[in-house]
């Protein structure tokens, strides 16, 4: 099969088809917002000036019909995909040979273009096809459109006898959208022929990622709303394709088992390669004939998991002797079950059972042979007022409609909502006898009570196939947290699953419990968030008690792509038997990524990532996470030590409400509005500052670092509470939920990082923060500080995370039940302390080295016992302190980690070593550190920072030369290197004005190196950076800017545009409404009369010139000298209207609003201006 081709068809493929529907619908004068009238004429009737046959009318009204009722979209949505589904399957059949006239539809064996049916059509047969009308129209040889589109027509009626469900007989609104022009070579036809072929249909695989990648477009629309899911997008957000040896592990290991155990003797076992072997029982589920055995799909989708269900069930039957002609029939008949909430995807689980019998018996197709699958199409049903009394009293219906019955026909008024998991107020039994009384009913020539009595029907149906009980269940049932549920759904959820209500798969867990018989089995895949998140903790609790984990395999990311990891596991429907469950785990790390094909060969390696469990070991961690692989040790150290909590209260951070208003990069900012190291919420509300620091997580990093935001709590938070109180009024004063654990704020603490893909990144956090439930924090004592921050930096609690929950959620939690024993770690105190202390402090200064610190004071590169003769050489003494600092790092790690490993009785269990991939220091990068040096040098000539003096220097709003000069405390004149006057600082790509950047940064080298070396720095830097300097700053400086500032820049870019006939940076910092002004008068005017100039130049050097290169070069120049000067004049009355309007800008507002205030006049706008806040 080429996945990735019909990975590429499908999408377009519904595009496609939906539009060609939407075109046939205004051909019949039906759009989007209107329908043209229709005039009946006698046997005709006249649409859009066209008459049609009466019977075109009829069709017609049907289709209006169902747009009222069901909306315009909706509806050409689901006729394309009725069609696309009909063509796929004649598709499939034709190339497997399954038509009785034994031609091809769609195509023609080899390369011919016109379908085999169309060219042989005079020797076909089928129903409604009149021979005398083929013939005429073959003679006439100009409509073979017509007769082509005839005899499509005509081979989907001869398919409604087998296969209703899809093939109604084409006479309704679908035959009315059939598209036209199926002959032409880019028609529908063409391309689904060209798009799939033999090897893709050499399985009924096929139709269900063809399902898949039809709706995968539709999937991520839905999902970018990022808002809960209307009843009509579920399916196409919750399906997914189950990878065909998942499939095979989930049924080989359930019906599979359950055949093994009643037949030990059975060959069976020799068909299962995915079987995973079990102990020898004597209590287990009995069957005496295959024709017993019920399997349930609750979530059935394309089928997949019953057509694999099929085979293995052929091989059973076989093995009991049973006619290969009987089987298919008797498989369908007895042992298959499917629900489904999508209509289209039970048309190809029904479609896909169908193959799977005439594959097996070639006569499956013929009347005595046929048995329709039991696929049933969850639908609403609904019923008017009175709608019931009236009929329950028309047919004499009062005894059988009682209480808990007329409970049972309003349980399906969401069915397409709740699909599977309603659970039916009366038992099998009572359901099938009120059936049979009411199909037995007489309705006596009262046609209007037809409709309910359908009605009627249809709600039984759908009970008791929800009442039945099954021998195995299997399912990938739909993933969707609450966030995503609709309101209905949440509340359905929590009311009959309170314990598994935080996601649909969960509650498919519990539902499948009361669907699979006592002691039958239950498979499924689904996400390893129930594993060990402590919303599902109940759930693990009720599913440890009542049944046995027979089997798991815990697989990581990669089975449906990147984004999740998934766990498949067989469940027997019973309380747990006494022997150890078998588990799998087939990733290294979390996070990291394989195919399916990857975690297929290590499930086949038995000896890969084997454990064996028995379940009730679980309850010896808190939480009761599903940890397979702990050991006895660890099991000894959370039964003796006490929670962390005890010693370390773990508390969850604040949810702002609103962060794009009140978080800001600290950079954004004002720097004396921001308030550092407050011991206290009194002292920083006395302080008058507004800004505070404030633990966000951030990437991965240990034991100091990512202090980058900060937060808006001026006046003990009021705006923040005065917003949470407006958007939760229900809170009233109790603003806790929102504004969590107040008291913590501004106390020495440890943070880490509550989402990463790599390893916990704990650090330490200095007083005067506050914080967010994305960098929640641990609060020991502080005689304990060094002690716990050791602990949690080490590898024995990284395990023990890993063991509480090993997502990529480090939830307070699991952190507050660690183990701490504080009498083994004391006997240790003075070494942990003295190795955190170094570790820490390394870590700081680490973090410190680079200006996105508000600790930073100087380059690296310029610092006293780094800084060398030339710049290249102070960065070799850089790259060495840096590698020093990171195998101090690693010494002392390790160490931390022999520690801890030592004093929990881990040795021989964990290693302490730690590779130097997980030390989070900065590693010497000579390109990027390159550009940090080009990126000071520019806030030197910004004034942010000097080199007469440390640290920030101009940070607050409106700051100027007078208050740089003040701050640096020497006159300008006795500067080493002076800031620019203005804040604004050219960057071109020619030699127009002797202050631009490039000359600017000479100065600097020269202020920084001395004269002597200049032109080997600038060799130095060039080569560093792979290209010329004025080149760089051109082109990426600002790029480079970005990444550092996370697209929260400090310094603007102006640009005229494309041509870059003009750039500069300005400093945010230093703006005031005369910056654009000034920059406009002394740099914008000058270069146009300069351009001009230089064009007038170049033009007497072309008459003067004396060959044909050297005019051509210089023409060339010109060239691109007018576009710019083109592009530099619209520039300026762009510049000279945004001049006019003296635009101010409040630095508490932001980068992202005050950037925006200047619309096109910047670089990079849009994707600075244009992305949506971290929350």
């Amino acid at each position: 099969m080429n996945r990735p081709r019909l990975k590429s068809y499908a999408p377009q493929a519904r595009v496609d088809f939906i539009q060609a529907m939407k075109d046939r619908a205004a051909f019949y004068g039906i759009t989007a917002d209107h329908v043209s009238p229709v005039k009946e004429q006698g046997d005709v009737v006249v649409i859009v000036g066209q008459s049609y046959p009466i019977s075109v009318g009829r069709k017609r009204q049907k289709l209006v019909k169902r747009i009222a009722e069901n909306g315009y979209e909706q509806t050409m949505e689901a006729l394309a995909y009725t069609w696309f589904n009909r063509l796929v399957a004649i598709r499939y059949m034709e190339l497997k040979g399954y038509f009785d006239h034994g031609y091809r539809v769609l195509s023609y064996p080899g390369k011919k273009d016109t379908p085999e049916l169309l060219q042989e059509a005079e020797n076909v047969s089928l129903p409604g096809l009149k021979a005398e009308t083929i013939i005429d129209l073959k003679i006439d040889g100009s409509r073979e459109e017509e007769l082509y589109r005839m005899l499509l027509v005509a081979q989907c009626n001869a398919l409604n006898e087998a296969m209703p469900f899809l093939y109604t007989r084409v006479d309704d609104e679908a035959e009315l959208l059939l598209p036209n022009n199926l002959l032409h070579t880019d028609s529908l036809v063409r391309k689904l022929v060209a798009n799939v072929d033999a090897e893709d249909c050499e399985s009924v695989e096929v139709l269900g990622w063809l399902y898949q990648f039809y709706i995968s477009e539709k999937k991520d629309q839905v999902m970018a709303r990022k808002s809960a899911v209307p009843t009509e997008d579920i399916p196409a957000v919750t399906q997914l394709f189950t990878p065909h040896w998942i499939v095979r592990y989930l049924v080989e290991n359930s019906l599979g088992r359950l055949w093994l155990l009643n037949r030990p003797g059975s060959r069976l076992r020799e068909h299962m390669p995915y079987y995973i072997e079990g102990e020898a029982e004597t209590d287990f589920l009995k069957i005496t004939k295959p024709e017993e055995i019920r399997v349930c799909d609750p979530a059935v989708g394309s089928g997949h998991m019953l057509t694999y269900a099929f085979d293995l069930l052929t091989l059973i039957y076989e093995e009991e002797g049973y006619a290969p002609t009987e089987i298919p029939g008797l498989i369908l008949r007895h042992n298959l079950y499917g629900l489904e909430i999508c209509p289209r995807a039970a048309q190809l689980a029904e479609l896909a059972l169908v193959f799977k019998a005439r594959e097996n018996n070639r006569r499956f197709f013929e009347p005595e042979h046929l048995v329709r699958p039991h696929i049933i199409e969850l639908r609403d049903v609904r019923f008017a007022e009175n709608e019931l009394r009236d009929y329950i009293h028309a047919l004499g219906l009062g005894d059988l409609f009682n209480q808990p019955m007329l409970r049972l026909l309003h349980q399906f008024e969401e069915a397409k909502n709740f699909g599977s998991l309603i659970q039916p107020g009366l038992d099998e039994r009572a359901i099938a006898d009120v059936r049979r009384a009411i199909e037995a009913k007489d309705l006596g020539g009262q046609l209007f009570l037809r409709e309910t009595h359908l009605k009627v029907l249809r709600v039984l149906e759908q009970a008791e196939a929800l009442t039945q009980r099954y021998h195995v269940v299997v399912a990938n049932p739909p993933y969707m947290g609450v966030g995503g549920m609709n309101t209905e759904l949440r509340a359905f959820s929590a009311n009959d699953f309170p314990e598994a209500k935080a996601d649909l798969m969960t509650c498919f867990m519990s539902r499948c419990a009361t669907l699979a018989v006592r002691s039958g089995w239950i498979g499924m895949i689904n996400l390893p968030s129930w594993l060990f998140l402590s919303s599902f903790e109940k759930l693990r609790i009720k599913l440890v008690s009542q049944q046995t984990i027979e089997s798991l395999l815990h697989l990581g990311r990669g089975i449906f792509g990147s984004d999740f990891g998934t766990v498949a596991f067989v469940l027997l429907n019973r309380s747990p038997k006494r022997c150890a469950g078998v588990y799998r785990r087939l990733f290294d790390r979390p996070g990291d990524v394989e195919t399916p094909e990857t975690k297929e060969r290590l499930f086949l390696d038995a000896n890969v990532g084997r454990f064996e469990t028995h379940q009730d070991t679980f309850q010896d961690l808190p939480g009761f996470p599903i940890a397979y692989w702990i050991t006895q040790q660890v099991r000894d150290a959370f039964k003796n030590g006490q929670p962390l909590s005890d010693v370390a209260p773990a508390k969850i951070g604040m949810r702002t409400g609103d962060n794009n208003r009140f978080l800001r990069r600290w950079t954004e900012v004002s720097f004396g509005r921001t308030g550092f190291a407050f011991e206290n919420a009194a002292e920083a509300a006395k302080s008058s500052r507004k800004w505070f620091p404030y633990n966000k997580g951030g990437e991965y990093r240990r034991w100091f670092g990512n202090c980058e935001i900060v937060v808006n709590w001026e006046n003990d938070g009021d705006e923040i509470k005065e917003n949470t109180r407006a958007v939760y009024p229900q809170l009233g004063d109790n603003l806790g939920w929102k504004i969590s654990n107040e008291g913590y704020y501004f106390k020495q603490a440890i943070t880490w990082s509550f989402v990463s893909i790599s390893y916990f990144g704990v650090r330490y956090s200095d007083r005067g923060f506050l914080f967010d439930v994305g960098g929640s924090c641990a609060f020991p004592k502080t005689d304990d500080l060094l002690l716990v921050t050791g602990f949690l930096c080490s590898r024995v609690a990284h395990d023990f995370m890993q063991m509480l929950n090993p997502t990529l959620n480090f939830q307070v939690s699991n952190v507050a039940s660690l183990p701490w024993l504080s009498d083994k770690v004391e006997l240790r105190r003075i070494e942990i302390e003295e190795v955190v202390q170094q570790t820490v402090q390394i870590a700081r200064a680490d973090w410190d080295n680079f200006e996105t610190s508000w600790d930073f004071r100087d380059q690296p590169l310029l610092r006293p016992g780094l800084k060398g003769a030339t710049l290249e050489a102070s960065w070799r003494n850089w790259e060495a302190q840096s590698t020093a600092a990171i195998r101090r790092m690693q010494e002392l790690e390790t160490e931390n980690n022999r520690l801890f490993i030592a004093a929990y009785g881990l040795d021989g269990e964990l290693q302490p070593e730690v590779p130097e991939e997980q030390i989070t220091l900065a590693r010497a990068d000579q390109r990027k550190d390159v550009a940090a040096f080009l990126s000071y040098a520019v806030g030197c000539m910004m004034g942010r920072y000097s080199l007469d003096h440390p640290g920030l220097i101009l940070a607050n709003a409106g700051d100027s030369l007078r208050e740089f000069l003040e701050k640096v405390g020497k006159p300008l004149a006795e500067l080493t290197f002076a800031p620019d006057e203005d804040g604004i600082i050219p960057v071109l790509a020619g030699e127009w004005f002797d202050d631009d950047i490039v000359a600017r940064t000479c100065e600097f080298l020269r202020a920084s190196f001395g004269e002597a070396t200049l032109n080997e720095n600038l060799a130095f830097i060039e080569s560093s950076l792979g290209k010329d300097l004025r080149k760089y700053f051109l082109a990426d400086f600002f790029k480079d800017h970005l990444q550092m500032y996370k697209k929260r820049p400090i310094y603007w870019m102006v640009s005229s545009g494309k041509q870059r006939a003009f750039q500069c940076l300005i400093y945010m910092h230093r703006y005031n409404s005369g910056t654009l002004a000034r920059m406009r008068t002394e740099y914008v005017i000058p270069m146009q009369g300069r351009i001009a100039a230089r064009i007038d130049q170049l033009e007497g050097d072309k008459a003067k010139a004396t060959s044909t290169s050297h005019r051509s070069k210089l023409q060339k120049e010109q060239d691109e000298l007018k576009k710019q000067q083109h592009e530099l004049l619209s520039f300026d009355e762009k510049l000279k209207h945004v001049v006019d309007q003296k635009i101010t800008i409040d630095l508490d507002d932001g980068v992202k609003v005050n950037y925006g205030k200047f619309g096109d006049l910047l670089a990079e706008s849009k994707a600075i201006t244009g992305g949506k806040e971290d929350e």
